[in-house]
């Protein structure tokens, strides 16, 4: 008796060990994929990497290696692990126009598409994430795309999406000679190459006239990336001639085309535009109308505007301003570079006593984290002069 339940125990203890930690990806085929989901009544998750994305390895060590979210992943999902430059991963990458990595695409029991999203996610971000895409009020509705993954996709577009250092871009030219032949500017091959290309004035034109049948046929997420980067292009434009009027009919363009997307689109596009334009009171009025609509969850693209004006704004009022934000960045998430970032802010504010408890802080937890901290150890000579 004491051996069957020392073996029982052995083997359960053996199978505890195997699933602690890490998310049971099914990578199989893509038949296989959607059979077993069928089967089981899960969404499918696919995780899109590439050997060569950095980002993509810190989140499978900090995020996909918590136990929340390894729970959630098992629960509802059948979970895919896809290297998206080889194998079927490049059909799939090529269908739904995956180019940035880590992403992530969501698909129901039944194997339609019906959510994605792009970009390292912490913990709770990813959580809400994945929440989002099981949130059928949420999801992509996209009737364009078909159920197959082998689709006839023009070469040039093929060699766009190529292996990491052998992709080749179509001029403008040559996707204006492709599409002036094509009789249907709505399958999935013709929508790919419109949609990820400078396609010419004629062509960029036709898809903002017809802009709410693509969304319905190819979804929010994806015609918002050819808007972006259709209004990217206008705002560079804006920002290098210094022009008021074109940032003002970016704007129009924005809140005519971006639906319910505009207000956001609007606060990202005016903090890119102060800043090119370095005009740091505005910047701040638009970073403080984003935290008021998001709050402090994008912790990262606050630090990234508090650093911006660290490094280039002398204005007092704005500098103590972002000297609150960060200050509430830090008590949310007390990192490394986070409180570097206060700690600057700090002492270019002329707080030295805080600056110096802060600097003292940062150094303490990057060290901890394994983290060169070197540039903080510097400020706080400076700091320490300035006392």
């Amino acid at each position: 008796m004491k051996r069957i339940l020392s073996m029982a125990l052995l083997t359960l203890m053996a199978v505890s060990t195997e699933s602690a930690g890490e998310v049971n990806y099914f990578n199989k085929s893509w038949e296989e994929i959607k059979a077993k989901a069928a089967k089981e009544h899960k969404y499918i998750m696919i995780d899109c990497y590439t050997d060569w994305c950095g980002w993509c390895k810190v989140m499978d060590k900090e995020t996909m290696s918590d136990d929340a979210v390894i729970k959630m992943i098992q629960e509802n999902f059948v979970a895919v692990k896809m290297d998206m430059e080889h194998g079927e991963g490049v059909k799939l990458a090529l269908k739904y126009h995956v180019s940035g990595f880590p992403s992530f695409l969501f698909f129901n029991p039944e194997g339609a598409y019906v959510y994605q999203a792009v970009g390292y996610q912490k913990k709770n971000q990813f959580i809400k994430l994945m929440k989002d895409a099981l949130d059928k009020t949420k999801q992509i509705s996209a009737t364009g795309f078909s159920k197959s993954i082998n689709i006839p996709f023009p070469e040039m577009y093929v060699k766009a999406h190529a292996e990491n250092g052998k992709r080749a871009f179509p001029k403008t030219e040559e996707v204006i000679t492709y599409l002036d032949k094509q009789k249907n500017m709505f399958s999935e091959e013709n929508w790919a190459v419109l949609a990820d290309f400078d396609a010419g004035e004629k062509h960029t034109k036709f898809f903002f006239d017809n802009i709410e049948k693509y969304r319905k046929l190819y979804g929010r997420v994806s015609v918002n990336d050819k808007l972006n980067s259709v209004l990217g292009n206008k705002l560079n434009k804006a920002i290098k001639e210094q022009d008021p009027r074109e940032f003002a009919a970016l704007l129009e363009m924005i809140d005519k085309y971006m639906a319910e997307d505009a207000a956001a689109s609007v606060i990202y596009c005016s903090i890119a535009y102060y800043k090119g334009t370095k005009e740091w009171g505005n910047y701040a009025v638009a970073a403080n109308e984003f935290i008021l609509k998001n709050g402090y969850d994008n912790t990262s693209y606050i630090n990234t505007v508090c650093w911006d004006i660290f490094e280039n704004c002398d204005d007092k009022k704005v500098i103590n301003e972002a000297c609150t934000w960060m200050k509430e960045v830090t008590k949310k998430e007390p990192d490394y570079n986070y409180l570097d970032t206060y700690a600057s802010l700090l002492y270019k504010s002329g707080q030295m006593q805080e600056a110096a408890t802060i600097a003292n802080k940062a150094i303490e937890t990057g060290k901890k984290a394994g983290t060169d901290v070197t540039a903080t150890e510097e400020l706080l000579k400076k700091i320490m002069e300035k006392k």
